[in-house]
């Protein structure tokens, strides 16, 4: 009978801990990584145009999808295609990443 009562007792004590391990966090504070830069350059020497894939220069470490926007000084074509940053002319660019929370950019300088 003694070991009947230990196996319950076990088995009880078991049970309380798998509920404790399956439970979740509710109105847990989730916390959102920005995108950041990440190119080994921000100054770019071109002969026509420059070609920059954001994917390749952006990075967000929550593995969220990015969006992007870009803005040129005047005399700079700029424009994004297919992810694709092409610039035509000499000057600066501000490229503009959003994760969807938050929003990070950065002024490359186009020689």
């Amino acid at each position: 009978m003694k070991e009947t009562w230990y196996f319950v007792t076990i088995l009880l004590v078991l049970g309380v801990f798998a509920s404790f391990a399956s439970m979740t966090p509710t109105g847990a504070f989730i916390v959102n990584l920005p995108p950041s830069w990440d190119y080994p350059a921000s100054e770019f020497s071109v002969d026509d145009s420059l070609n920059l894939k954001l994917d390749d220069a952006f990075f967000d470490p929550d593995g969220d999808s990015l969006s992007y926007s870009v803005s040129a000084s005047p005399g700079v074509n700029a424009g994004i295609y297919d992810g694709v940053l092409v610039v035509f002319g000499e000057g600066q660019v501000t490229v503009t990443a959003t994760d969807g929370h938050t929003v990070v950019s950065k002024v490359l300088k186009v020689y």
